[in-house]
């Protein structure tokens, strides 16, 4: 309540790493504390902002729509499902309007990927504890997993969160923002990269290694942007023409990941081939059994299998439409972040590579929720880059750009191998 605007959104990062999403006061958790406090700030400074007339806002008010409309179609055997879809609306909805008051200029993405790497420091050091002893300390402040889970032999630390591949996806998933960062404070962008890397490492898990992949993946294509079209036609392709040519759909690609040992990628896979085949069950509005998909059930919810892909788990809640509007919440928000990068005009700016950066970074959750369901205060770290995107797209453009002339032009010369082999016609 009393930081600068500019930094309030702090709190809620380091919350999301450090406490756990454990409900202590009618169901408030401390990160829901925090964007209460938050949004109540905002209303009376001015600063709230939810408007029927932007689209991803429409979006996102249709996405809490859809949620709590979808209350009616579900039991009340083992909860209250207006209670469910409340809490869910409040940390989705709570989070993205949070950022957006919070996170108003493109310079507020440098401040948020320093105040990560700041939070993921001791978050680092807690995992190893946890690594070495078997105990988790984050149990003195709430977390519900004294004991680590254990697999190959090893300890798998999770901390806070609700297993160690959440734990693990909260590393991975920040190493774009490190190596932006790297370019802005290179020692903090370094203590950052080597945080989250090594949280990566420290659970033990297959799907924050992919993640981190893909991360690391989307940021070497900066240097091939101005490719970028042809490339993702290529990639869209390619998995169609899999697709087709296997035995087997295309995702179950993720039955054939397993860096650690001991991975289920078949059981996501198979989850959506039964996701697929059982469709006329949950697509109008959600599902309360689940327990015939799998060979097995979840010990806590007899009548639901692990739903282990973020997507479906908002199927199994609302329905396709909320699941689609997941979907096209994520490609509007990419449509604005490669928008602006299109306007820039390709120059290399600051402003440009921080731009890249988020989007290789939003593009690790997505393709991350085939794998895992945020269930957890891991959400906030989505969340709150598609709140955030608004404001890190605002004044992007360099103002010099704006009336600059026309391009001479192009060398003859130049082309891909001009553009990325300059040395040559000096050695020629």
């Amino acid at each position: 309540m009393t930081l600068p605007r500019a930094w309030a959104f702090a709190p809620l990062i380091v919350a999301a790493c450090h406490t756990p999403y454990t409900p202590f006061a009618a169901g408030l958790t401390c990160t829901r504390i925090i964007i209460l406090l938050g949004l109540l700030r905002a209303l009376r400074n001015g600063w709230f902002s939810l408007s029927a007339r932007e689209s991803r806002d429409r979006l996102m008010l249709v996405f809490a729509a859809i949620a709590i409309g979808s209350t009616l179609g579900h039991t009340w055997e083992y909860d209250n499902p207006l209670t469910v879809r409340v809490r869910l609306v409040f940390d989705v909805l709570g989070a993205f309007v949070y950022a957006k008051a919070y996170l108003p200029d493109n310079q507020s993405l440098v401040r948020m990927a320093s105040v990560l790497a700041i939070s993921l420091v001791p978050f680092v050091f807690m995992m190893a504890i946890e690594r070495q002893t078997g105990r988790n300390p984050y149990v003195f402040i709430g977390a519900t997993k004294t004991y680590t889970l254990i697999r190959e032999g090893g300890f798998r630390p999770q901390g806070p969160f609700g297993t160690p591949i959440l734990a693990g996806t909260a590393g991975a998933s920040a190493v774009p923002l490190m190596i932006l960062l790297w370019r802005e404070n290179r020692r903090l962008g370094l203590i950052g990269l080597t945080a989250a890397l090594s949280i990566v490492v420290l659970s033990a898990s297959s799907g924050p290694i992919g993640t981190t992949a893909i991360g690391l993946a989307a940021i070497a294509g900066w240097r091939f942007r101005q490719y970028l079209r042809p490339i993702l036609w290529s990639v869209f392709a390619f998995l169609f023409v899999i697709n087709f040519v296997r035995e087997r759909p295309v995702w179950h690609l993720m039955s054939l990941i397993d860096f650690v040992g001991g991975s289920t990628g078949w059981h996501r896979a198979y989850l959506i081939d039964m996701a697929v085949k059982h469709l006329g069950e949950w697509w109008f509005i959600g599902t309360d059994f689940t327990r015939h998909w799998m060979p097995y059930a979840l010990a806590n919810v007899p009548n639901h299998c692990d739903i282990t892909n973020y997507y479906l788990f908002l199927g199994v809640m609302g329905g396709l439409p909320l699941l689609l509007c997941l979907v096209a919440v994520i490609w509007k928000t990419f449509s604005l972040v490669f928008r602006t990068i299109g306007e820039i005009g390709g120059a290399g700016t600051p402003e440009e590579f921080r731009l890249w950066c988020f989007g290789a970074a939003l593009l690790g959750h997505a393709v991350t929720f085939l794998s895992i369901s945020y269930f957890d205060q891991m959400s906030f770290f989505f969340w709150l880059l598609i709140g955030g995107a608004a404001g890190f797209v605002k004044d992007a453009i360099p103002e010099e750009n704006e009336n600059e002339p026309a391009e001479a032009a192009p060398d003859p010369r130049a082309g891909w191998v001009g553009e990325w082999a300059p040395g040559l016609y000096r050695r020629q």
